[in-house]
């Protein structure tokens, strides 16, 4: 498909996440990897951002459960390497959803929101859905791939899973 033009004037670099998903048909387990991000927007200027990513998984419209990863500290190209497992049964995989927040740690009020992508049943995009659809052709094998980072409200205007999480 052709690169849409709204999309790209549209777009804040918020940074990029390096994921992998990988599902287990008979275990009936999602396994997420958290594997790292790359340029991410600054949240506090002073100090470089202490990011972390919250990973939530969304049946239909409910939050089920939410995991997250440590925060390193000062950087914007952090590496995580960290896996989760979520248990999915087959049956009900058609309607998950995996909302990603990157954050950065804040100790002294509410963390700061940095950028969000959904995977799954309410994809906030293109390559989200492709990933989605890569994972669940070939499983049991780890399907890896790169996600531009998005606003909250944008992934809340076409993802109903991201209006469900906070």
């Amino acid at each position: 498909p052709l690169f849409d033009q709204d999309e790209a004037a549209n777009e804040v670099e918020l940074g990029e996440l390096l994921l992998s998903l990988n599902y287990l048909p008979s275990a009936g387990r999602l396994n997420v990897d958290v594997i790292r991000a790359k340029q991410l927007l600054q949240t506090d200027v002073s100090q470089g951002s202490d990011p972390f990513v919250k990973i939530q998984l969304v049946h239909g419209l409910k939050l089920v459960k939410t995991k997250k990863t440590s925060f390193l500290r000062g950087t914007i190209d952090p590496f995580y390497n960290e896996s989760f497992s979520f248990k999915v049964p087959q049956e009900e995989l058609e309607n998950a959803s995996l909302v990603f927040t990157v954050f950065g740690h804040n100790m002294k009020s509410s963390n700061d929101f940095i950028g969000r992508i959904v995977i799954g049943q309410y994809s906030s995009g293109p390559s989200e859905s492709n990933h989605w659809r890569r994972m669940l052709n070939t499983h049991r094998t780890a399907v890896e791939q790169w996600h531009s980072l998005r606003s909250r409200a944008e992934c809340d205007r076409v993802s109903p899973a991201s209006l469900e999480v906070t």
